[in-house]
């Protein structure tokens, strides 16, 4: 057998002992597996992205990692500083949320964006003495708005396009 035999074989035997013998989870082993057998250069890239159902959705968890990278660096503590400030009145606040909210969201997926905007909204709403309920069926809308401009925005335009593409 070839080397790359070998490594195949190597890997899915690991993957089923760590799936059967540790608490890690079966989605992380097995795309752990996949990504050896990709950066190995076993599998290219069209070959490794087969399996999945549609090549959109897996552009939405890309955007996931993205979206967290944004959170973990401080991203959405400078927006809420910075970006929404002090608002005057309910107004004021609604708008100082949609209009980064909706940009956002037409250049990453809107399910991240909502995600990742509502932990800081209920913090800056409880600091500012707003609402949340009127706060978080705007950045909804304006989330869903702003993703209808381009085609990495919503889940649905990647899902159309990957059936038009096929």
């Amino acid at each position: 057998m070839a080397w790359e035999a070998w490594l195949t074989l190597s890997v899915v035997v690991a993957c089923f002992a760590i799936m059967a013998l540790t608490w890690v989870s079966p989605d992380i082993v097995m795309a752990a597996g996949l990504t050896v057998l990709l950066l190995s250069g076993v599998l290219e890239p069209v070959e490794a992205l087969a399996g999945f159902a549609n090549q959109g959705m897996l552009t939405v968890a890309v955007l996931y990692v993205v979206v967290s990278g944004l959170t973990e660096t401080g991203a959405v503590g400078w927006i809420v500083q910075h970006i929404l400030g002090r608002p005057r009145s309910e107004r004021q606040a609604q708008l100082r949320l949609m209009l980064p909210a909706a940009a956002f969201s037409a250049f990453l997926n809107n399910t991240p964006v909502v995600a990742v905007f509502v932990p800081a909204v209920k913090a800056w709403a409880r600091v500012n003495r707003l609402s949340l309920s009127r706060l978080l069926i705007p950045l909804s809308y304006a989330s869903i708005v702003g993703g209808t401009c381009t085609l990495i925005g919503t889940s649905t335009n990647l899902v159309v396009n990957g059936l038009l593409v096929d």
